[in-house]
């Protein structure tokens, strides 16, 4: 591919993102942000914000050189294309490359006409202004996480729909988040009245497999007697109950929040 001379003056000179520009705030920073605000921090945990930015730019280089699409010899170089989708888009190096939509984002990272993009994104400057106007605008009702879960963070409960604010139009804006491997946390959420647990399908199957072994010893009059009464027992209340209940805390720890509102 050739390599065009591009004005990366003039590609950063317009971005989508800055129409939150014209939005003020009012407040001054410590109303409008919480206590240890970084936008490094807030584009870490947000990379789509980062994306939309370079992409945007992209558009706008894209236009200014007046280069042909070169999307074949863009895909064609495998690395390349890997490292944009790895580091710009969140993607995995094998979930997208089958993936049509997905397939779809990363073309929209091709700088006709240049083979290195990755080495001018480098060299692009992201719009903090724009991003912090984002969050005050968009990501505090969003829910958005504003950065890595600390390990003194204590008490975060996963982020779900009943820890919105009655009303709609305000959403999650009454706590803060934090992100940790891709999961977003409540960090000043109670751990009880703010928890919402994902709903267990699968009790009916339980409770017809505890039916089972009560037929069977009942079939039997020395099972019955000497292993009928306690085990009977201890597995309705062992295995009927607390693996039940563990198995909903487990799932709740571990399940993963929906995100994009992000």
């Amino acid at each position: 591919m050739k390599n065009v001379k591009i004005s990366l003056l003039a590609a950063g000179a317009t971005l989508v993102l800055l129409a939150c520009s014209s939005l003020e705030v009012d407040n001054p920073i410590e109303e409008n942000f919480p206590k240890d605000w970084s936008a490094a921090e807030y584009i870490k945990v947000n990379p789509d914000l980062r994306s939309l930015q370079l992409k945007d730019q992209v558009l706008i280089m894209n236009t200014l050189s007046g280069a042909e699409n070169d999307d074949a010899a863009f895909l064609a170089d495998t690395p390349t294309v890997e490292l944009l989708a790895t580091n710009y888009m969140g993607f995995t190096k094998t979930d997208f490359w089958t993936d049509k939509n997905k397939m779809k984002v990363v073309r929209a990272y091709n700088i006709y006409g240049v083979d290195n993009e990755a080495a001018i994104f480098d060299t692009l400057t992201l719009d903090t202004a724009a991003i912090e106007r984002q969050y005050v605008v968009y990501g505090v009702i969003g829910g958005r996480p504003y950065r890595t879960c600390a390990t003194t963070d204590a008490n975060l409960v996963k982020k779900g729909e009943c820890q919105q604010d009655e009303n709609s139009a305000i959403g999650y804006s009454k706590h803060v988040y934090c992100a940790s491997e891709g999961v977003t946390y409540c960090m000043d959420c109670d751990p009880v009245e703010d928890d919402c647990p994902e709903a267990i399908v699968d009790e009916p199957e339980s409770s017809s497999s505890a039916a089972k072994p009560e037929s069977s010893d009942a079939a039997g009059d020395e099972s019955s007697s000497s292993e009928g009464g306690e085990p009977a027992a201890d597995s309705s209340s062992s295995e009927g109950g607390e693996p039940a209940t563990d198995s909903s805390s487990s799932e709740e720890a571990s399940a993963e929040s929906s995100s994009s509102a992000e």
